[in-house]
């Protein structure tokens, strides 16, 4: 891997592999104020990357430096604005056409990444080169999909974002009266629920119904687990049912 793809490859995982909760307080990371924490951000964020000094922005903690803590905070609320799959799939960032905008698409853009021409793979913004643009509109995809490990993650976002109406467009209709009800009684704890949503593991899935575990590392050495389980609408979309 040369040096601009393996820099590109190091950013976005960065980002992408987090899932620490935070305490009580919230800072604000969106630091260009646009409403989305992208890569915008990012890139305010690396430009103070451990220096030291005082109103720096990117020192979400106050510590007066800009570290490993305050990349854990940016990390847990990255993409908090989120966007539907169905838009996602109108800019062409789902690459590979497997329903989720996911590392195997990241490959694909990856490969192009700086590179001018026509009809690139990743130059969504047809502007001949694939650049910050089109990573910035990858970004707004990441992990928005139709396969329930999407839906899961857009459901995730929506509760951190404290947007109810959206978190239950991801139920199932069968469902959705029992979780409006317990959904609305949990709402004061958004933010402590979407922090114990661990990583989702496939069990079993066929035609309209999948199985998987929600596995959460409690610490310790413990690890909790509970079945989430999805089924497909008559519109063949994957719906959370049971969790």
């Amino acid at each position: 891997m040369n040096e601009r793809k393996e820099f590109l490859f190091v950013a976005i995982l960065s980002i992408a592999v987090s899932g620490i909760a935070l305490a009580d307080s919230f800072p604000n990371t969106n630091l260009n104020n646009d409403s989305t924490e992208n890569f915008y951000d990012f890139a305010i964020f690396a430009n103070n990357w451990q220096q030291t000094g005082t109103g720096l922005a990117g020192d979400f903690d106050d510590s007066n430096a800009v570290d490993i803590d305050d990349l854990t905070m940016f990390c847990w609320f990255w993409l908090s604005q989120y966007s539907q799959y169905q838009q996602c799939q109108g800019t062409g960032t789902d690459l590979d056409s497997d329903g989720i905008i996911a590392f195997e698409d990241f490959a694909k853009f990856a490969d192009n990444w700086l590179l001018m021409g026509t009809g690139l793979t990743g130059d969504f913004d047809t502007s001949n080169s694939v650049d910050c643009n089109d990573l910035s509109i990858f970004a707004d995809c990441w992990l928005k999909g139709n396969r329930p490990e999407g839906i899961w993650e857009q459901f995730k976002t929506a509760l951190r974002n404290d947007d109810l109406d959206m978190a239950l467009t991801f139920i199932a209709d069968s469902a959705k009266e029992q979780y409006t009800d317990a959904l609305t009684q949990l709402r004061p704890y958004f933010q402590n629920m979407v922090a114990g949503m661990g990583d989702l593991v496939l069990i079993s899935i066929d035609a309209d119904r999948a199985k998987y575990e929600m596995r959460h590392d409690e610490g310790g050495g413990v690890v909790s687990s509970f079945p989430v389980y999805f089924s497909k609408n008559e519109k063949g979309e994957w719906k959370i049912y049971c969790f």
